[in-house]
C-alpha cells in the first residue's frame, strides 16, 4: 500500500503560498451590512440615539475592513523544499529549522485552537502562529511540511 504524504510526489506543488483567510473579511463586511440595516431601522422607528451610535460603529468599523483587504494578497507563509519563509523576511533554511508541527490547545471543552510552531535553531526563537488566521488547515499544513521537508532531506542528500 502506498504511504498517505509521498516525498516523490511530482504533482505536489513545489512550493505552498499561505494567505490570510477570507472569511474574517466576509464577516465584517456582512457586519457593516446588519450595521447599516439595523440603523436605518431604527431612523425609521424615531430612535435617532441608537441609530447615531450603530453609525458610528459602522464608521468605526470601515478602517479595519480597507486595512484586511489591502493585506489579503500579503503572503504569510512561503514553504518550500529549501525552507520556510514567514512575510518578508528571510528565509528560514530546513537545517536552521527543527520540531515543525501543528500544535493543538484545549482552553475549555469549546475553545479549541490550532497553531503552526516550528523553532529556529540558530536564534533559539520558538515561532507560533494561530491557524484560525491563515488560510490552511491542519491537514494541507502537516502534508505539507512532511513533503517539503522529505524533499529537503532527498535534495541535499541526507537520511
Amino acid at each position: 500500500m502506498r504511504p498517505l504524504i509521498d516525498a516523490n510526489n511530482l504533482s505536489y506543488s513545489k512550493e505552498i503560498l499561505i494567505y490570510y483567510t477570507r472569511t474574517n473579511i466576509l464577516l465584517r463586511i456582512l457586519l457593516l451590512i446588519g450595521l447599516v440595516v439595523a440603523a436605518i431601522y431604527f431612523l425609521n422607528q424615531d430612535q435617532s440615539l441608537v441609530s447615531l451610535i450603530l453609525s458610528g460603529i459602522f464608521l468605526f468599523q470601515i478602517p479595519y475592513l480597507i486595512k484586511e483587504i489591502k493585506r489579503i494578497d500579503e503572503i504569510q507563509f512561503r514553504i518550500n523544499s529549501k525552507g520556510i519563509q514567514y512575510r518578508n523576511l528571510i528565509l528560514v533554511p530546513w537545517s536552521n529549522i527543527e520540531n515543525e508541527r501543528v500544535v493543538t490547545e484545549h482552553k475549555n471543552e469549546k475553545d479549541t485552537r490550532y497553531y503552526f510552531v516550528y523553532y529556529i535553531i540558530d536564534s533559539g526563537q520558538v515561532m507560533k502562529f494561530d491557524l484560525a488566521d491563515l488560510s490552511t488547515d491542519i491537514n494541507e499544513l502537516t502534508i505539507t511540511l512532511t513533503i517539503q521537508r522529505n524533499r529537503y532531506k532527498k535534495e541535499n542528500n541526507i537520511l
